[in-house]
């Protein structure tokens, strides 16, 4: 299966059928608060939209307003203003055509002077209309206003919603403001406008926030499908670590329960077939015992098989290591060496007081054992030389001895074979390295120990 896949499996019988999840929906605060600060913004922004359509498009219809108002009534107020004749008559006929054409328009003119000159609807006065926006556009501005409810006015005949418009009428010629123009127009038709556009911003909001909200769930889906993985990859170091430390463990334990057989084999020599010699070398020193054809007599025989036996057995057992450090380890093996061999070894040490846990003492008394066993065994009567020096976490041993009889072979293939899988099979326990280097003129085995200086 794909590390990369979030699966499900079950089980039946012996087959397993495993499906991947390719969508993880999975409650989460974060989660909850994104989403929750999506739609808020959605919101925000839809209202903000409108709020500007709202303005921008009650502004246009201002000024188009105003233009419509200042184009239409300027040469009338300018008569009105200088007192033409049959002026209201001609105004009155052509307001007629326009209330014809659209009922719902109401139009006043204004003097400068706050006086209302002329008004499309009967029997108007001063009272109806809002005194601070003819003030406003007696300033030169024109006002806008949507007013869609309210009181109803009966005087009024404009329902609502409609749209107010002040705005100034200037003399076409010199620009000058010669009267203010008031406009009332039904509204229904830009609010219906204003309803179709309002209801096509949220759909398209709507649909961002789905899309926005989608992709969201989409990341924290595959953060989801990521964090499952990761912990599964890290269950699976848990794993391999626990793994790793009991392999380590049954290591450890093989090597020491190794030791404990060599203990009791050594015990048994001595306790069993040592005994059984010296008794016989007892009773033969009784009575004229006859030679071997060398002049070697039984007893002679017997004393050298003992010794051998006794070496052995020493060999084998393992002293006592308890309160030793790293350098008394290698000093004792190197004396226990020269005491069953006789023979001399050199030991050149750059190594402080060095504390080590039992197995790895252990494991560097046999193998500075081992190799001095072969290296007088196959040295060729060189005396061995033992180096070791620390590194950071490390012990590095060489021992050095003449060049074996079977030089040009592979390691693999000489007569080391048997100490060499022995050794190795220790220091696999901790990590260590071995390396047999069989030249022309000399032989160096070269062995690494890790260490735990903590």
């Amino acid at each position: 299966m794909d590390p990369n896949e979030k699966s499900s499996a079950t089980e039946s019988g012996d087959s397993r059928i495993v499906r991947p999840r390719r969508f993880v929906v999975r409650p989460s605060p974060l989660a909850a608060v994104f989403t929750c600060a999506v739609i808020i913004v959605m919101l925000g922004l839809g209202f903000f939209i409108i709020d500007k359509y709202r303005s921008l498009q009650l502004q246009s219809h201002g000024k188009v307003g105003s233009v419509y108002v200042d184009n239409l009534l300027a040469p009338y107020a300018l008569s009105l203003k200088n007192g033409v004749p049959e002026t209201t008559s001609g105004i009155n006929h052509v307001f007629r055509s326009l209330n014809q054409e659209n009922s719902r328009l109401v139009l006043r003119i204004w003097q400068l002077d706050g006086t209302l000159s002329f008004s499309t609807f009967p029997n108007d006065n001063a009272d109806h209309h809002d005194a601070e926006d003819l003030a406003t556009a007696l300033n030169g501005n024109f006002v806008v206003k949507l007013e869609t409810e309210g009181a109803v006015d009966p005087d009024l005949p404009i329902a609502y919603p409609f749209f107010e418009v002040y705005a100034p009428i200037h003399d076409p010629y010199t620009g000058e403001m010669v009267a203010i123009g008031e406009l009332y127009e039904s509204a229904e038709e830009i609010l219906r406008d204003r309803t179709m556009v309002e209801m096509t911003i949220w759909a398209a909001l709507g649909l961002a926030t789905m899309g926005v909200l989608a992709m969201l769930a989409l990341s924290f889906s595959q953060s989801a499908q990521l964090q499952d993985r990761l912990e599964a990859e890290r269950k699976m170091t848990d794993l391999n670590e626990r793994l790793r430390r009991e392999a380590d463990q049954a290591r450890l334990d093989a090597a020491q329960a190794n030791e404990q057989v060599l203990n009791l084999i050594g015990a048994e020599l001595h306790d069993g077939p040592v005994q059984l010699l010296g008794l016989i070398s007892l009773m033969e020193s009784r009575e004229e015992a006859p030679k071997l054809a060398d002049g070697t007599s039984v007893r002679e025989l017997t004393d050298r098989v003992m010794t051998e036996l006794r070496a052995m057995s020493a060999g084998l057992i393992l002293p006592e290591l308890d309160g030793l450090d790293a350098a008394a380890v290698v000093t004792l093996a190197v004396k226990r060496h020269q005491a069953l061999t006789g023979e001399p070894v050199d030991l050149d040490m750059k190594m402080p007081d060095l504390a080590l846990d039992a197995p790895r003492k252990v494991c560097l008394y046999r193998v500075v054992q081992e190799g001095l066993t072969n290296a007088t065994r196959h040295g060729g009567g060189t005396v061995p030389k033992v180096s070791i020096e620390p590194g950071e976490s490390h012990l590095d041993i060489v021992i050095h001895s003449g060049p074996s009889s079977e030089a040009g072979a592979a390691p693999n293939t000489s007569t080391w074979k048997l100490g060499l899988h022995g050794m190795r099979r220790r220091l696999e326990a901790f990590g260590g390295q071995l390396l047999l280097q069989n030249e022309a003129d000399e032989t160096n085995l070269r062995v690494r120990l890790p260490i735990d200086l903590a």
